[in-house]
This record gives C-alpha cells, sequence and structure tokens, in this order.
C-alpha cells in the first residue's frame, strides 16, 4: 500500500511544481507570408508585432506577466493558415492570433479560431468576405468593399471609363475585382477582364491583347509587389502607355527598386502613408528601422501590425485573456488612438477610423496625392 501511494504521489507532485498558466507569459500568435512573393508584406508585418511585444514587454508586460510572441509561416494561402491556427492553438495555447495578413490566409484560418473562440486580428486583410468570416474575426484594414468605390470614385475624377483589368486567383484579388465591378458608374466599362492563376510570372500573350484594345487605365490586380512588378513590366515592355492605377500590392517602396521606370507615374490606392516628419509616425519609424531597417514595403503594413499587437495587449490588460471577453472589449472599445488613426469595430469586426489614400511613384518614391472618398 506504501508503494502504491508513492507512486501516485510522483505525478501529483510534478503538477504541483509545474507553473501556472496564469503565471506563465501571455502567448500571442502570429499567422503570416514569411516566404514565397509575399514574404515583403510578411517581413514587415511580424518586426511590427516584435516591436509591440517588445515595447510592452519593457514596460512590466500585461499585468507583470511577459508577453511571447509565436510566429507561423502561412505562406498566404489558406491550407498553411489553417494548419498554423491548429498549432498555434492546440500545441502553442496563444491567447489571441495577429493575422492572417493576405485575405486567404485570414479566411483559412477563421473557422478554426472561431470554433476555438480564439480572437484573429488581421492588420493587412481585406478581402469582403472578411466581414463575415466569424464573431471572433477582426481587422485593422479597410475593405475592398470600401476600396471599389474609391478606385471608382478616382476613375471618374480622372475621366477614365474604359478599365483593364488582370487579376490573380485569390481571394484578395478576387475581393478588389467584385469590388471595382460592383461600384463602376454607368459610364463605365471593363473592357479586358482576364484572371491567371497564382504563381504566374508570364503575362505578356494576354497583356498583347491589349494593344487592339482601346482602354483609359490598367489596374495590375497581383497578391503581391513581386506579382504587381512583372505586370506592369511586360506591360510596358509591349509598348502600352495608358495609365496604372494598383492598390495595395502596388503601395510597395520594392516596386521603385526593381522596376523604378516601369512604375514612373503608376498610382497605388490602399491606406495614408506615415511620414518621418510626423509626430505619430516619425518615432515609429524611427525605432522600427533602428531595429529591423526600412520596412520592405512600407511602414503603414508594419505600423498597422504594430498598433494591432498593441491594442490587443490594451485589451487584455482589463479583459483576461479568455476569447470572448477579448473580443466583447474588441467590440465595445471607445476608439484606440494609434499612430494611424483612430480605431473601433464594428457589430461585424471591421475597422472604422482608416481612410484611403491615392499615391503615385515619383523617381522611385511613393508620393501621397490625395485622400480619396469612399462615399
Amino acid at each position: 500500500m506504501k508503494r502504491t501511494l508513492t507512486l501516485l504521489a510522483i505525478p501529483l507532485l510534478l503538477v504541483a511544481c509545474a507553473p501556472k498558466e496564469e503565471e506563465g507569459p501571455i502567448r500571442i500568435g502570429y499567422i503570416g507570408p514569411l516566404t514565397g512573393d509575399a514574404a515583403s508584406f510578411g517581413a514587415d508585418t511580424v518586426n511590427g508585432a516584435r516591436l509591440a511585444v517588445e515595447e510592452v514587454n519593457a514596460t512590466g508586460g500585461i499585468n507583470g506577466r511577459m508577453v511571447s510572441l509565436i510566429a507561423e509561416d502561412a505562406r498566404c494561402n489558406g491550407a498553411d493558415a489553417a494548419s498554423a491556427a491548429r498549432k498555434l492553438i492546440s500545441i502553442d495555447k496563444v491567447t489571441a492570433i495577429i493575422g492572417g495578413q493576405c485575405s486567404s490566409e485570414t479566411l483559412g484560418a477563421a473557422p478554426i479560431a472561431e470554433e476555438e473562440k480564439i480572437v484573429m486580428i488581421s492588420p493587412v486583410s481585406s478581402s469582403p468576405d472578411v466581414t463575415h468570416a466569424g464573431d471572433y474575426i477582426f481587422r485593422v484594414y479597410p475593405s475592398d468593399a470600401l476600396k471599389g468605390t474609391a478606385l471608382v470614385n478616382a476613375f471618374a475624377k480622372a475621366g477614365y471609363s474604359r478599365i483593364a483589368l488582370l487579376s490573380e486567383n485569390t481571394d484578395f484579388c478576387a475581393g478588389v475585382r467584385s469590388a471595382v465591378q460592383a461600384a463602376l458608374k454607368e459610364d463605365m466599362t471593363i473592357i479586358f477582364d482576364e484572371t491567371v492563376e497564382p504563381g504566374t510570372k508570364d503575362f505578356r500573350t494576354l497583356l498583347s491583347r491589349l494593344k487592339d484594345q482601346e482602354f483609359d487605365v490598367f489596374i495590375p490586380n497581383g497578391q503581391s509587389d513581386v506579382t504587381v512588378s512583372a505586370m506592369v513590366q511586360q506591360m510596358r515592355e509591349l509598348g502600352l502607355l495608358q495609365p496604372i492605377i494598383g492598390t495595395d500590392t502596388a503601395d510597395s517602396v520594392t516596386l521603385g527598386q526593381t522596376a523604378k521606370e516601369a512604375v514612373e507615374g503608376m498610382r497605388a490606392l490602399s491606406v495614408p502613408s506615415l511620414a518621418k516628419n510626423d509626430p505619430k509616425g516619425g518615432p515609429f519609424i524611427q525605432k522600427f528601422e533602428e531595429e529591423f531597417r526600412a520596412p520592405q514595403v512600407g511602414p503603414f503594413f508594419a505600423a498597422l501590425s504594430y498598433e494591432a499587437t498593441r491594442l490587443l495587449a490594451d485589451v487584455i490588460k482589463t479583459a483576461g485573456t479568455e476569447g470572448e471577453a477579448i473580443r466583447n472589449a474588441l467590440l465595445t472599445h471607445p476608439g484606440y488612438d494609434s499612430i494611424v488613426g483612430t480605431m473601433t469595430f464594428d457589430a461585424q469586426g471591421d475597422i472604422r477610423g482608416i481612410p484611403f489614400a491615392l499615391k503615385e511613384f515619383r523617381s522611385g518614391e511613393l508620393i501621397e496625392v490625395e485622400r480619396i472618398p469612399i462615399n
């Protein structure tokens, strides 16, 4: 009998010596494209989240508990994002997730997070489908449903009525395409509307058809700046000189380096830029560059991830680590004062308070030229 009692006491002793969950680190997951064509976006957003975690820990963590960021590579696709979410939730026991970044990642991971009641906050996913991805799915980036209206308003202001559109077959690009189609004004027509599979590098055959078409503006609707760069360079190589307006993935400093001549004068519609002389954005850019060098895409993607992570930490501080409490705190938050604007969420978890801006490549650099209304 004594031997039996001794054996039974061993696991009880081990349990007693194990650190209590509420005394250990608060684990926050990250899902994004750390490899592949969209890796530049992933690099900026994961580093933005890392910077936020470092700052939170430097001030004592969350209620005395340090924060641990666990990053998973989802390669900008839904299947890898779903696997990443399962691992983060089941094995790493994360409290919440920053991500996905690509819309396909967010939509792929959403059902797992929703089932487990784990809040996900995407810094940059913009597909309209994210609006209905679940009660625990949030984002701090405007929906493409609004972006389509903003793009069409920009076309109307410039007098463009005949539109050429080349899209990659992804959730993000499909969202942009559908939003533009839905927002067209009566005098506008999409005269060229082609879709290619992800990973396509040669667009010359498709673009050559544009030589026989009359169009006013071209939309290079790619999933990454790598794809947009190829579309734009090949279009210019074919002698097509019409104006080009891209969206988020065209808002990349990398484009100004890899395709400087081809993108000269090209415009991109996304969220407003951050400037080093801005009283809020400047200090963030300086800290980011000191630690990670210059952002690969631009400071706004990194800033959105940084602020999403800081907002999450702020909410956990008062609401605790339970998913439902975090969700309710986000929905009822009176307004988080971030470097990109005051953030609040609607009932579907979509961000309010972040506007759109039109930017133009000039000598390889992106310059914000105007704000575009969405109404």
